[in-house]
């Protein structure tokens, strides 16, 4: 059984670097933040996974799918081998690749080089020499009642990418403004024709403690409070619940142009909670939203953002001054005239 990396290694990541710029999905460890095969109230949802293999190396990857609040585990060892370079898509992954005929929750991914054993050489911080970086992207469309894929039936789908681990929002990083995040653009204007409803998904991303994710729903045109809630999970718990049921005043034609920010609280450890997870047990977290055409089904994923920019800093840690020419990086390629 495989462990997540422990995350003291983040923490330094993101003091040094001020957090990460979103187009830096590449890591030997990649959460899948909402993924299955499940009846919903328009069909069956179902989850195509893609994966890249950025190494030179043969890799072997290994999956955990955990489901619920209280974060229900299950482990799928040295699940599938990729060749140096190789890309791969798995149609109807829970199916295909985990062997389950149902389910929903996330899926978190770990690649190790082939041969070698990632678990018993991991250092305190839970850092291997033999890991491997990969790269994920999914897709999860649903298909009409009582038909199947091989029927070739239309489908509605919505993009949802593998997120680093280095990218989790964390209540330790206060002292530089990454404990919190937010998501913009929900509505929740149904029931009918030409009307959206919306859906909030809230991740545990550490193995190691228990913690407190609190919501709260704001008005777009002056961030006026909506409303509040606070949901418990487990490690590696998954939580999604749609907008109306959970602010059942955000309802109705003018229940549009809303946002939400997203921290936690109260975060305790588990027993096996290494020293360097200690005393709060690692406390991360992951976020997303959805909003959904309540006639086609159609979805949009509504990514979640930090309350800040890029510093100065990190962006020089990621673009040098220099280029490869000798020549000064130029900080705006447009400007406004």
């Amino acid at each position: 059984m495989f462990k997540l990396r422990n995350f003291g290694v983040a923490v330094l990541v993101l003091c040094a670097f001020d957090g990460m710029a979103s187009n830096f999905r590449t890591s030997d460890q990649i959460y899948l933040l909402a993924a299955g095969k499940v009846a919903g109230a328009s069909g069956t949802f179902i989850s195509d996974v893609f994966i890249a293999n950025m190494s030179t190396d043969n890799i072997t990857v290994s999956v955990i799918y955990s489901t619920g609040s209280a974060g229900t585990q299950q482990y799928f060892n040295n699940l599938f081998d990729l060749g140096p370079g190789e890309r791969k898509e798995f149609i109807d992954f829970f199916a295909s690749a985990l062997g389950l005929p149902s389910g929903f929750g996330q899926l978190i991914f770990n690649a190790c080089k082939k041969g070698e054993d990632c678990v018993a050489s991991q250092d305190a911080n839970g850092v291997s020499p033999h890991f491997r970086n990969i790269a994920i992207q999914s897709r999860i469309y649903s298909i009409p009642p009582n038909t199947t894929l091989a029927q070739n039936p239309p489908t509605n789908g919505q993009l949802f990418a593998g997120i680093p681990w280095y990218n989790f929002v964390s209540s330790e990083m206060a002292a530089i403004g990454l404990d919190k995040a937010f998501i913009i653009g929900l509505r929740n204007t149904g029931p009918g024709a030409g009307t959206y409803r919306g859906n909030i998904g809230v991740v545990n991303a550490s193995q190691f403690s228990s913690t407190d994710i609190i919501i709260t729903l704001k008005n777009g045109r002056d961030a006026a409070q909506l409303g509040q809630i606070s949901k418990r999970l487990g490690p590696l718990g998954h939580l999604q619940f749609g907008v109306g049921s959970e602010f059942p005043s955000f309802t109705g034609i003018n229940a549009t142009n809303a946002f939400i920010e997203i921290e936690q609280r109260n975060s305790t450890p588990t027993s096996d909670a290494p020293p360097s997870c200690l005393p709060n047990g690692c406390p991360a977290f992951f976020a997303y939203g959805s909003v959904l055409d309540n006639t086609s089904g159609d979805a949009t994923t509504l990514e979640p953002m930090y309350l800040k920019a890029l510093s100065d800093e990190a962006i020089r840690a990621i673009y040098p001054l220099t280029n490869t020419s000798g020549q000064t990086t130029i900080r705006r390629v447009v400007r406004r005239r």
